[in-house]
């Protein structure tokens, strides 16, 4: 008797495509509040994106490019939040002190 069972042929694992895609997704969400998580998860979204795009796997570009852009938004805000910190803290030390009694 032969075995005339379908045999999935090309069948791909697309995981580190999809990890990578939406690593960039939530990446980009969240550089507004917490920056430091947006660099992090733009660094495995770029990794994975990297691997995945080696082996050919579906959504691979997208994470990569969305990596990308997460880590330099993450990037730009944590500048941008130091500098204003930097000079908001005058005015804020300023204000504490006319308030104490």
């Amino acid at each position: 008797m032969t075995d005339t069972r379908p045999v999935a042929v090309g069948s791909q694992n697309n995981t580190l495509g999809i990890i990578s895609l939406v690593a960039g997704i939530i990446g980009v969400l969240l550089f507004l509040c917490c920056s430091y998580i947006s660099v992090v998860l733009g660094i495995v979204a770029l990794i994975c994106g990297i691997l995945a795009y080696q082996q050919k796997q579906q959504f691979a570009l997208a994470g990569i490019i969305l990596g990308a852009i997460s880590i330099v938004l993450g990037i730009v805000f944590i500048i941008v939040g130091q500098v204003l910190l930097r000079e908001l803290m005058p005015i804020i030390q300023r204000e504490l002190r006319m308030m104490q009694f």
